[in-house]
């Protein structure tokens, strides 16, 4: 007898547990910064639905029952998978789809137009992930920024104007694929969203955000300003705070920030691929049938036999 995946209960805190400390974060973001675990995020998962974080289990997948927990952000109308245990049941095999599904049908997750993950690009269980529907929309690599120095250059970051903020967005419109902007939102509408000025015009925009282990910002930069490497030197001084390290998120419609920041001796990470799950799944057209193949139903007439 089958069993389907099912929402966890307070009954299950044994086996997430058991599993603090083989859950595999699958948000780069957080995994760089810091934040809640497996457990501290569960326990908030299954104090409500209404807390937006959804954790399901799947008891038929393996050996070992697999749990995934995942947040739904409301604003951007996406979830992200956040942890996904046990690591060492994960591998190309392992058949990931009734997780998903569970995860996509949580009441916690209702709205989410897609489910985003991030994965390495040569992790044995992204074959896995592929299979249960996710599909690659871009690529990044996190990089390490060295101490902050000192920033001599033309221009400076600041909290945006409302002028700013659109021409910010006009930029970002400009700097980065239709896919992209479709799925994630522009980075000006977020709270955290800084402006890059050069001879008074905005030529680059980066959002961040701060956790108790680091800084993470992912900026869009206009490839015509005069000096890249001072202002990223410049981003980094404006955020960094304390000992932190800062980690700079260089997607490929930006890979061109990569020479500058081996410039800096930034530390990359291994390239990283961001993934979607679309909650409703695209069908594949209805193939057309020729004019000459059609057959017209027969028409009811007043004389029928």
């Amino acid at each position: 007898m089958s069993t389907l995946p099912r929402p966890l209960t307070w009954r299950d805190l044994p086996l997430l547990y058991r599993y603090r400390e083989q859950a595999l974060c699958l948000d780069s973001r957080r995994a760089v910064i810091g934040g809640a675990g497996l457990v501290s995020s569960a326990l908030v998962a299954l104090f409500s639905a209404a807390t937006g974080m959804a954790v399901v289990a799947d008891e038929a997948a393996s050996e070992a029952p697999l749990v995934g927990l995942a947040e739904h952000n409301p604003q951007e109308g996406l979830a992200r998978w956040l942890y996904l245990a046990p690591e060492s049941a994960l591998g190309a095999a392992v058949s990931l789809a009734p997780l998903v599904e569970a995860l996509l049908a949580h009441p916690a997750l209702r709205g989410a137009r897609a489910l985003l993950a991030d994965a390495p690009q040569q992790a044995p269980w992204l074959p896995a992930l592929r299979r249960a529907g996710f599909r690659v929309f871009a690529r990044q690599r996190l990089w390490q920024m060295p101490t902050a120095q000192a920033a001599t250059g033309a221009g400076r970051w600041r909290w945006p104007r409302a002028d700013e903020r659109w021409a910010a967005d006009r930029l970002y419109t400009n700097l980065t694929p239709p896919l992209v902007r479709h799925l994630l939102p522009p980075p000006a509408a977020a709270p955290t969203a800084v402006v890059y000025l050069e001879n008074g015009e905005v030529r680059g925009v980066a959002r961040w955000e701060a956790g108790p282990r680091g800084v993470w910002a992912v900026p869009w930069l206009d490839p015509d300003i005069a000096a890249p490497c001072e202002a990223l030197r410049a981003l980094a001084a404006f955020l960094r705070t304390g000992e932190k390290p800062l980690y700079i998120a260089v997607r490929e419609a930006q890979v061109w920030l990569e020479g500058p920041l081996e410039r800096l001796e930034a530390r990359p990470s291994e390239p990283l691929a961001l993934l979607a799950r679309w909650a409703v799944q695209p069908q594949p057209a209805a193939e057309a049938v020729p004019a000459a193949t059609q057959r017209e139903a027969p028409q009811p007439t007043l004389f029928a036999k």
